[in-house]
């Protein structure tokens, strides 16, 4: 009897099957794309946090050696600098003295503080100028969130003259736009914040306790102009933030969501980090009562400060 071989035919995947395979993989992957880029940027966020969180210790260790926090600037040549002697422009910067706490004492040891860091003059004082020493980015001082370009600038604009200079993206508390004087002479309590020019406050100052007391505000590194600031390296007038001046990002015009000057603000979602004089680093919604806001930046405004 013969024997009988049963054929078996080769069979593949239909165009349908594999249409179907890969429509699978596309939703699973439009699925997935989402909890990554939240994943990375609560990493970045983290980081963002922790940035803070050295640059408060390194306040503290400043302050511990010096019994003073580092002044807001030295002889800046801004708008408001009429008040200073001719020739005595030097723009030096709070982020400067921070320097050797922050493991950057290189750089702070080839800055020599006789001589200006920046041309920065819109007073016509006189006695700008550059030094190569702070042409330089610093990664603690910026957010990894924010993807503008950190720098470098360059601008001889009065008040706003800079030399490959680099963004920061985490500002210290200024008083007021245009004090017109000197930290220490300037006596509006209501609006009077850690840093200023000349000058800073020491942690006996803060009346309102440290805890209830901003001293730094993160700040967008895009703003309505390019003159703009904050610069770690030098100063320009309009660049630190001042908690009473501007809500959290808010836009500079209704049809430009950029932030202008002295505004707090960040590129995560729904407000920004703040430092507290105790050295806590806190995130504040950008809808924070603007009252609490202002409060949170003087230090011996008296205000009673609820949840924030």
């Amino acid at each position: 009897m013969a024997l009988e071989f049963k054929k078996y035919s080769k069979r593949g995947f239909t165009l349908i099957e594999l249409l179907v395979v890969i429509a699978i993989i596309a939703i699973l992957i439009a699925l997935l794309l989402p909890a990554v880029q939240q994943a990375r940027e609560a990493a970045r966020r983290s980081t963002c946090k922790n940035n803070l969180k050295q640059l408060g210790l390194a306040l503290h260790n400043y302050h511990d050696t010096h019994r003073i926090f580092p002044p807001g600037d030295i002889n800046a040549g801004g708008y408001d600098a009429g008040w200073l002697p001719a020739g005595s422009m030097r723009n030096h910067t709070a982020y400067m003295f921070l320097l050797p706490f922050i493991d950057q004492a290189a750089i702070y040891n080839e800055i020599n503080f006789s001589l200006p860091t920046g041309n920065s003059d819109g007073s016509g004082i006189g006695g700008g100028g550059y030094q190569t020493a702070t042409e330089r980015k610093v990664i603690v001082f910026l957010c990894p969130s924010d993807g503008y370009s950190a720098g470098p600038y360059t601008s001889t604009s009065g008040a706003y003259a800079v030399r490959n200079a680099y963004r920061t993206s985490y500002s210290v508390l200024y008083p007021w736009y245009n004090t017109g004087t000197s930290y220490n002479n300037y006596n509006d309590m209501t609006r009077k914040s850690v840093f200023g020019h000349n000058g800073a406050a020491r942690l006996r100052d803060i009346q309102d306790g440290a805890s209830n007391t901003m001293c730094m505000m993160e700040t967008p590194l895009e703003k309505q102009s390019a003159l703009r600031g904050p610069f770690w390296s030098g100063y320009v007038a309009t660049g630190a933030v001042a908690a009473g001046y501007r809500k959290i990002n808010a836009p500079y015009s209704a049809t430009d969501d950029r932030v202008d000057w002295y505004t707090p603000g960040s590129e995560h979602v729904g407000g920004c980090h703040i430092l507290l004089t105790d050295g806590a680093v806190r995130f504040i919604s950008e809808n924070i009562d603007f009252e609490t806001q202002k409060a949170l930046g003087s230090i011996r405004g008296g205000e009673v400060i609820g949840e924030f």
